[in-house]
């Protein structure tokens, strides 16, 4: 086993930002799990018995389920500590054809029990799929994947690169202005009013469903040449955030709420790309937009804005400057740096969440002997807001990801954002 249990472990800038969203509002209302799942389509049959008797004897995966979040004062970092003694990794059978059964979304993990936990899920067709889930303040999308790729070939080896070796803290006291800075910049840039996709009551339902999208390989590839033909060259979330943005304004409009100005948080790995690890914690940023109504009205006036905001950012050094905050606030008393986060006028976190997942690597292809045919990652889904669009490739395959709590939004309006999408990512190319 790695040498980690007498080691002091910080919690991320990230992962601190989630632990206060988990203290003061996911734990508030209660409805939101914040649990992500990794789901791996295999063809023929997972031998199910025998994962959960290698993965239970993993103890570096046990270590990982066992881990919970402490301060030693208000003032501190929090950081990973043992708190339960976790000697199984829950390992359950279901029969569905179902992607992903809604029993398995709406799962939830207490504090006592394991932060890891896997389904297998036989298909009538003689296939299966491998769910793995876990709490996100535990790891990101990519060090799951990461670890999914070391438990592939035996699920009871070592794991590798479980942490961050550099984890020092390197502020100077002249990093401060920058980190004030850069407050003041979301302050501004997130001031009411806002449209937010939650509703105006409080909901009681806290059911949660999954819309999945699947483009196929010829259509994904058109998809490439969609952004730096509307003038935004630097990749292809713009476009997808500006399709999900304008879904949104669609369904506020159908709905006949007033329509104030959208704003997104969007996070970005902060992973040197390429890197094998580590696996334990979130390493994110983020990015923010404020996109107004009139920006809404075509595709094309969307990307621009949104890739105008971001290159702003970037240039001005806001983003690095956020960065700085990030790592000032990890010693910030979880209730003062909650409200922070929502601002003296409260409200909803986002308008709505947004987030382009890690794509399934294209050489990660046999999960215990059985060909990977297909893989989704979905993200936990907090209310409010209530509405979470993730964007994933698997083999040059896009899977769009629309999650959503039951009183949010119905399935009829899942139906009028997957037409949005089309629409827009493929009408885009006729």
């Amino acid at each position: 086993m790695n040498d980690t249990a007498n080691q002091r472990i910080l919690l991320t800038e990230a992962d601190c930002f989630l632990r206060a969203l988990e203290k003061r509002h996911i734990n508030h209302t209660g409805l939101s799990t914040n649990i992500c799942h990794y789901l791996l389509e295999l063809e023929g049959r997972l031998d199910a018995e025998e994962f959960r008797r290698k993965i239970n004897l993993n103890k570096d995966v046990l270590w990982l389920a066992s881990l919970s979040s402490a301060k030693s004062h208000p003032l501190a970092i929090p950081e990973w500590q043992k708190t339960k003694s976790i000697t199984t990794i829950p390992v359950l059978v279901h029969d569905s054809d179902e992607l992903i059964p809604e029993a398995i979304i709406n799962r939830t993990m207490h504090d006592d029990e394991s932060h890891i936990c896997c389904d297998v899920v036989y298909r009538s067709n003689g296939d299966s799929a491998l769910i793995f889930s876990w709490h996100h303040l535990l790891m990101d999308g990519y060090g799951v994947i990461l670890l999914l790729r070391q438990l592939a070939s035996d699920a009871a080896s070592p794991l590798h690169h479980i942490l961050d070796t550099n984890q020092k803290e390197r502020l100077r006291l002249l990093q401060l202005a920058n980190a004030t800075r850069a407050k003041f910049f979301v302050d501004r840039i997130s001031r009411k009013p806002l449209s937010s996709i939650a509703p105006v009551q409080p909901i009681n339902n806290q059911n949660q469903k999954i819309r999945v999208i699947r483009f196929t390989p010829e259509e994904t590839s058109l998809f490439d040449k969609i952004g730096p033909s509307l003038g935004a060259p630097f990749g292809r979330s713009p476009v997808y955030l500006a399709s999900a943005a304008r879904g949104v304004y669609a369904l506020l409009k159908s709905k006949n709420i007033p329509i104030h100005d959208l704003w997104i948080p969007v996070p970005k790995d902060q992973r040197k790309k390429g890197s094998d690890g580590p696996l334990l914690g979130n390493h994110l940023s983020f990015l923010f937009y404020r996109l107004k109504a009139g920006e809404l009205n075509s595709l094309e006036n969307t990307v621009r804005s949104i890739n105008h905001q971001m290159v702003d950012q970037i240039k001005s050094k806001m983003s690095r400057d956020y960065d700085l905050l990030m790592k000032y606030l990890r010693r910030t008393p979880t209730p003062l740096y909650y409200f922070w986060i929502k601002g003296p006028q409260g409200g909803s976190l986002s308008s709505f969440l947004f987030t382009t997942a890690a794509d399934h690597p294209d050489e990660f292809r046999v999960f215990a002997g059985h060909a990977i045919k297909d893989a989704w990652s979905f993200p936990s889904s907090i209310y409010p807001p209530g509405l979470n669009f993730a964007f994933m490739r698997f083999r040059n395959k896009l899977h769009i990801m629309i999650m959503y709590f039951e009183e949010v939004i119905s399935e009829s309006d899942a139906e009028q954002l997957e037409k949005q999408f089309r629409t827009d990512l493929l009408g885009t190319l006729q």
